[in-house]
């Protein structure tokens, strides 16, 4: 149940930052209405690394799956958030189980079969309810609950640009928590373990797997 709430509270949070144009803003115009198929050039981010729309495989040609993949970008950008700062967090404090999972990886195998069955219910719940995206009526990210926060209500331009860094530090935290996991796989250390030993690369300083 503790699982549970801190999902809902989560994605409560996250949604705070949308509004029914999130994803289908561009420059000097926004859609009045989010609709299932999508252009590339509607997507807020689309080209923002890149000066321009990268896509050699051609996955944007499919603007059917085009909508559908820009949730799926925002819902795991907000999960790889609040697991980056999670894996941190859990290394100094771990109140669940007594304090008696260790932090990291190590705790995948420490976790009793009821909680992990607790886990995928309380996702499978969100998932199927309060998490589910309205692909008909709502724009992408946009779970209909939430504080509706906009600082910027006068000013789209401003509000985009907050969208932008929702989305950018999504992307970032989805590479950063993969790169601590890795890390951690290669060295047997947890990241701030890694820092308080000295053990900054992995590569020849006698500590890791090279």
């Amino acid at each position: 149940m503790k699982t549970a709430a801190v999902c809902v509270a989560s994605l409560a949070a996250a949604s705070a930052f949308v509004t029914p144009f999130m994803g289908t803003q561009v420059a000097g115009r926004t859609a009045s209405k989010a609709v299932v198929s999508m252009s590339v050039n509607d997507l807020l981010g689309a080209d923002v690394e890149t000066k321009g729309v990268w896509d050699p495989l051609g996955f944007s040609k499919d603007e059917a799956a085009l909508f559908r993949r820009r949730v799926v970008e925002l819902k795991h950008g907000r999960i790889c958030m609040l697991a980056t700062l999670g894996y941190l967090v859990a290394e100094v404090y771990h109140p669940l189980y007594d304090g008696k999972i260790p932090a990291g990886l190590g705790a995948i195998s420490q976790v009793p079969m009821a909680g992990w069955l607790q886990i995928i219910a309380a996702i499978g719940v969100i998932e199927l309810t309060v998490g589910k995206q309205d692909f008909e009526n709502k724009a992408p990210g946009d779970l209909g609950f939430g504080l509706g926060f906009n600082p910027f209500p006068e000013d789209p331009e401003k509000f985009a640009a907050l969208q932008l860094k929702e989305l950018k530090n999504g992307r970032l935290a989805m590479m950063g928590i993969m790169g601590m996991m890795v890390q951690e796989g290669l060295t047997g250390q947890t990241p701030l373990a890694q820092l308080a030993s000295g053990h900054i690369s992995p590569f020849g300083d006698g500590q890791g797997a090279f």
